[in-house]
């Protein structure tokens, strides 16, 4: 078995997200949440498949969401929910912020 035989993904760009089968590692996240729900709390083949398929149609939904806005948007929208509060937070009198 030589070198060029062995498969490596290359990812596109240097600080781009980490990949589980073709899928970023967020929206896999949100997949397999929904799928470990369906697995401890369904004893039935439909309700699991319920499970399943929000799995997949919440996941789809967050990177469509995710792909369409600033990057940065869903801590900023954990900020305005008031989940978390930021670590720094600018001069009370800058009122403009430029660039970023």
């Amino acid at each position: 078995m030589s070198f060029d035989d062995v498969y490596v993904k290359n990812y596109e760009f240097l600080d781009s997200k980490p990949y589980f089968a073709s899928v970023e590692i967020d929206v896999f996240i949100v997949f397999s949440t929904f799928l470990g729900l369906g697995l401890m709390l369904t004893n039935s083949p439909l309700p699991f498949l319920t499970f399943f398929i929000s799995g997949i149609v919440f996941a789809g939904i967050y990177n469509k969401i995710k792909n369409s806005k600033a990057k940065g948007f869903f801590w900023q929208l954990i900020y305005l929910i008031g989940l978390k509060q930021p670590k720094t937070l600018p001069p009370s009198y800058m009122r403009i912020f430029v660039g970023g």
